[in-house]
């Protein structure tokens, strides 16, 4: 009876209650290495808490990911509170794993406190990755489609474009090492003299801005001061 009482004023009942959250919550240390694991680790990452502790949480991500998900691990440990991040895991399986993290560094503790939650999932519903029939043998580069009006990045991420981004899009995918502003201009049937450059430039971040919200690669798109851009990425397109 004594025992019932004092769970109830510790407010967390010990009876394994905690593995059925839907986050995994991680504790890290400053060499980013795992110290401790809770709720859904399995299902999330494929790997029990035992064998989570340890492991250097930035082998887990995607390499493709690791770059900026070491810039968000900077901010956190600059004392910033992080939301929301999205991140791709390797699972224990072989299968990617699409991640939204929330983390805060514990100066007085020395950790890293991180909740993750496994939106794969979310994404597949709000049409934001290409179900799996439906992907190519090989997605390995960026693919620029017609009907439906979609650029298909490399991890398979499917972004919806309007008419003009894909008019843009498909001007700088086939044009070669540079594609100047007239070429995009006329692609869009403008006059090149009356058109406003500035649009130009307008419309680039905001297809940057757009596929990095989509996914979690940036738009290989370079701009060629004064002379137009440059898609540096490998391409397909598909009529």
């Amino acid at each position: 009876m004594k025992e019932h009482v004092r769970e109830k004023e510790c407010g967390a009942p010990k009876n394994g209650y905690g593995d059925l959250a839907l986050d995994a919550i991680c504790a890290v240390d400053s060499e980013s290495r795992c110290v401790s694991v809770s709720g859904a680790c399995q299902s999330i990452f494929g790997y029990t808490p035992a064998e989570m502790v340890g492991k250097r949480m930035l082998d887990l991500v995607h390499p493709d990911d690791r770059g900026r998900t070491q810039q968000a691990i900077d901010r956190v440990m600059g004392g910033h509170l992080q939301r929301y991040f999205e991140n791709r895991y390797i699972r224990k399986d072989g299968k990617v794993v699409y991640i939204s993290w929330s983390a805060s560094w514990s100066e007085d503790h020395q950790l890293r406190i991180g909740v993750a939650r496994d939106i794969t999932q979310r994404k597949s519903d709000d049409g934001e990755l290409l179900p799996p029939h439906l992907l190519p043998e090989s997605v390995s580069c960026w693919q620029l489609s017609a009907s439906p009006r979609r650029l298909i990045a490399p991890d398979g991420a499917s972004i919806s474009l309007s008419r003009q981004d894909h008019i843009v899009l498909l001007a700088l995918m086939s044009g070669g090492e540079c594609v100047t502003r007239r070429t995009i201009v006329e692609a869009l049937n403008k006059d090149f003299l009356e058109y406003d450059q500035r649009r130009l430039d307008t419309q680039m971040r905001r297809l940057r801005r757009k596929v990095k919200e989509a996914c979690s690669s940036l738009l290989p798109v370079s701009t060629l001061r004064s002379i137009g851009y440059r898609f540096y990425g490998k391409t397909k397109i598909l009529r």
